[in-house]
């Protein structure tokens, strides 16, 4: 179990994954909207469930260069993909059949499967090494606010440099990104209003330093947050425009939350004030958020990602 680090680093850490996560979702959406993307995600990693269990597998399809092949990849239902994301199963099945019919998605008689020619595209691969970079930015960042110190250091077998992990990172984070949105899904009732809600509070605070999280070692009081006056309002089209989902749909969904006090608008803006991330529910989040990054590394660092990328930085230190 990780040790707990101070209040205000785990609000900055809960803010960091939140706009990682989101471009996460965006990056692994083949220029789609978010939905698709977490549909995507949600398939992706049941068919390759059975490599994400096996360390001889993930090493032996962790380049960009070694894809998994498709009698690798079990086909997943519909239905469970529904399930597990909290969606209605007909908007699942409409969207899938969207993505079969533009060739992402291979339908079979036992399920859906993404196979390896999409996945090895010219798009998918730019994709994919800018998620590597993310990964590998969130980890020096979680480090720069003291999280992440208890971490092993396995100093295994490196990775060729010009052949880093890059596939296997992914499929450690998607586990991530699925784990983070299951709760959120959960506490706001669907998908759709979870990733609205998610993108409002990056729009909020996506600007903030990491040195900024509020009262370091306080109670979880709203005063102990950073000031709402900090928060920086959002309007409803720009979220539809990051987020790729139309205008009267995001309108739609806001208005939602903002009945049940969720966020609140102010003018033509909105924001999700620190009175609710005071809540109980969002600081159960926040709280089981650190777990969850503590799982993502802890994994990287089984296969000395981290004790790679750690030697990289040294070696650029060392040059300059």
């Amino acid at each position: 179990m990780a040790r707990q680090a101070p209040h205000s680093s785990i609000r900055v850490a809960a803010r960091l994954a939140n706009g990682f996560a989101l471009d996460l979702v965006k990056l692994g959406g083949f220029g789609r909207d978010v939905i698709d993307g977490l549909l995507m995600a949600a398939i992706s990693q049941a068919n390759v469930a059975q490599i994400t269990r096996s360390p001889l597998l993930q090493r032996t399809y962790a380049s960009l260069d070694q894809p998994p092949p498709d009698e690798l990849r079990r086909p997943v239902s519909i239905s469970a993909i529904a399930n597990s994301l909290r969606i209605p199963f007909e908007t699942a099945r409409r969207r899938i059949a969207a993505l079969v019919e533009v060739g992402i998605v291979k339908a079979t008689p036992k399920g859906v499967i993404i196979p390896t020619a999409p996945l090895n595209s010219p798009f998918y691969r730019m994709a994919a090494e800018a998620n590597y970079a993310l990964v590998r930015n969130l980890y020096f960042r979680l480090r720069g606010i003291g999280m992440l110190d208890d971490l092993p250091r396995p100093n295994g077998p490196p990775f060729d440099p010009d052949h880093p992990p890059v596939r296997l990172v992914i499929r450690l984070s998607s586990d991530y990104v699925l784990r983070l949105a299951e709760p959120l899904s959960a506490h706001v009732g669907d998908l759709v209003t979870g990733l609205i809600l998610m993108d409002v509070i990056q729009a909020n605070t996506g600007h903030m330093p990491d040195s900024e999280g509020g009262e370091p070692d306080t109670d979880w009081s709203p005063a102990a947050f950073v000031p709402d006056s900090q928060r920086r309002l959002v309007r409803a089209a720009t979220l539809s425009e990051r987020l790729g989902i139309p205008p009267e749909t995001v309108r739609r969904h806001l208005a939602q939350l903002a009945k049940a006090d969720i966020c609140e608008r102010i003018g033509d803006g909105y924001r999700v004030p620190a009175r609710v991330l005071a809540g109980t529910a969002f600081i159960q989040f926040m709280v089981d958020n650190e777990s969850h990054l503590h799982r993502l590394y802890a994994g990287l660092a089984d296969f000395s990602v981290l004790s790679e990328w750690e030697r990289e930085i040294l070696a650029l230190r060392g040059a300059a």
